[in-house]
């Protein structure tokens, strides 16, 4: 006790050397977290410049024009079924025979799209026979946003890609932009899609709009809130405000801000 009373009565009496020792202990603090903060995570390779491609991104259905949907009468009889789901038939084939004798023929060539009766199992109106599809009118659309879609022109090249066809991808273009309720709509014409691409697939489209060259890129996952911790030479890594143009989904352009081809930023852990 009398030891703890001796210690507050040297503060006391040593107050503004106290009070310097308090403000270098939180110096220490505040240092030791932005050294924390700037080393936590992964340093790039050196940054560089290069080539970015501008783009708008957004999810597409496949969809097609032209479709034979057959809904009979209720109460039909299946007396022959002719192709099932997923066959590709000739126009003018026969489909179904009802037991009436009547054979529905395909209108057009195209997939067999929804069979769903058996032989012997009556129809009901609500159900239809057969749905036939034109797979060679198929194509694209896309919601987007209106800020998006703003940017979008008729012709513009745009890079497909499905989730189950990674790393492929094909090819199309804009072939019309309009509007719908409390939305915009992406129309996209490809001739490019196998025939395993089917109506109501969704998958992933780029719409270029441009390219930047010579463009000093950062890797995305470095931005935090308009900063970045850069590492110039040996130097410890420092907080830098940058302002970011074009942006794919690895890299992104900087426009403004203290940092030079050659340094290295720190990747942060999501």
């Amino acid at each position: 006790m009398d030891r703890l009373k001796l210690l507050f009565e040297w503060i006391i009496k040593r107050k503004y050397l106290s009070l310097l020792f308090v403000i270098l202990l939180v110096g220490i603090g505040i240092t030791a977290r932005i050294v924390i903060k700037a080393y936590s995570g992964q340093l790039s390779a050196p940054i560089q410049r290069g080539k970015i491609i501008d783009a708008v991104y957004g999810y597409g259905t496949i969809t097609t024009d032209r479709r034979f949907t057959f809904n009979p009468h209720s109460g039909q009889e299946i007396d022959k079924i002719f192709f099932k789901e997923g066959d590709i038939v000739k126009k003018g084939m026969p489909l179904l025979q009802t037991a009436e004798r009547v054979i529905i023929r395909a209108p057009f060539s195209g997939l067999v799209h929804l069979r769903p009766y058996k032989i012997g199992e009556n129809t009901y109106a609500a159900m239809p026979m057969i749905v036939l599809t034109d797979i060679t009118d198929r194509y694209i659309l896309a919601t987007m946003e209106q800020q998006k879609a703003s940017r979008v022109k008729v012709g513009q090249k745009v890079k497909i890609s499905f989730e189950s066809l990674q790393p492929k991808y094909f090819w199309g273009k804009v072939s019309a932009i309009f509007l719908h309720p409390n939305k915009t709509l992406i129309q996209i014409y490809t001739a490019d899609l196998p025939e395993t691409i089917l109506p109501n697939m969704t998958c992933n489209v780029d719409i270029l709009i441009g390219e930047r060259e010579n463009a000093l890129l950062i890797p995305i996952s470095s931005l935090a809130n308009g900063y970045v911790w850069v590492k110039r030479g040996k130097s410890i890594p420092r907080k830098v405000q940058v302002t970011f143009g074009v942006t794919d989904k690895i890299w992104a352009e900087v426009l403004n801000g203290d940092i030079e081809a050659g340094d290295r930023v720190m990747i942060h852990k999501h």
